[in-house]
């Protein structure tokens, strides 16, 4: 059975509270902070944010391209993300980690000593039932957190196989009042499983609206 965070009963009976959760992101947070990787951009340090990461092939090759970056990718599906650590440690790659975790929840508890550089969502599921639709992880909240938590240069890369949700979406973004929409390619191309499954697919870039330097 799921619960409203799509996670797990046996997830939630170790991290029952959201106190737990808090302190687990915490944690996650100082681990990465101990490799000591970041430079400082505005006294915080910077990670690009694939949200969805499925088993870890797209990010795992960006990651591999970008060492002087660093990259986090998180999924609610257990076994992607063990998947996913596994690629991560068979390329032995020190700028990339994957979490467990549900994007608002992650987003939200963040340290404040960190920001998000690029957002990538590629393939979230679409909710197709209109009684579903809020469950979608486009909404105008959401983008307005994603916004709290970005640079000033931060970049929305969203693609999906859904038409009636990519639609959604753009509409989403047009209007929302931290997001602009440009036009600009996702940065790196890879083989990845959604997209090697889900051929046919749309695609849009945003940047944060006070983003002058494109």
């Amino acid at each position: 059975m799921k619960n409203h965070l799509g996670m797990n009963d046996v997830f939630l009976q170790r991290f029952c509270s959201p106190k737990l959760r808090e302190s687990r992101v915490g944690e996650f947070f100082k681990d990465i902070t101990d490799k000591g990787l970041f430079e400082q951009i505005q006294g915080r340090k910077q990670i690009h944010l694939e949200i969805g990461c499925g088993h870890g092939h797209w990010l795992t090759q960006y990651a591999c391209e970008n060492p002087k970056q660093v990259f986090v990718g998180i999924d609610l599906n257990t076994k992607r993300i063990e998947k996913a650590l596994s690629k991560a440690r068979k390329h032995s790659t020190e700028n990339l980690f994957f979490f467990k975790a549900e994007a608002w929840e992650f987003i939200r508890l963040m340290p404040s000593n960190f920001m998000i550089g690029n957002i990538f969502i590629m393939f979230p599921d679409p909710w197709p039932k209109k009684k579903h639709h809020k469950r979608r992880l486009i909404q105008d909240s959401f983008l307005d957190l994603l916004a709290e938590q970005s640079s000033s240069h931060s970049l929305l890369f969203f693609r999906t196989d859904d038409l009636a949700y990519f639609k959604w979406s753009k509409e989403k973004v047009s209007t929302s009042r931290n997001w602009r929409l440009i036009e600009k390619k996702i940065p790196f191309k890879h083989f990845s499983y959604f997209q090697d499954l889900l051929p046919c697919h749309q695609s849009l870039t945003a940047s944060v609206k006070n983003n002058f330097c494109l």
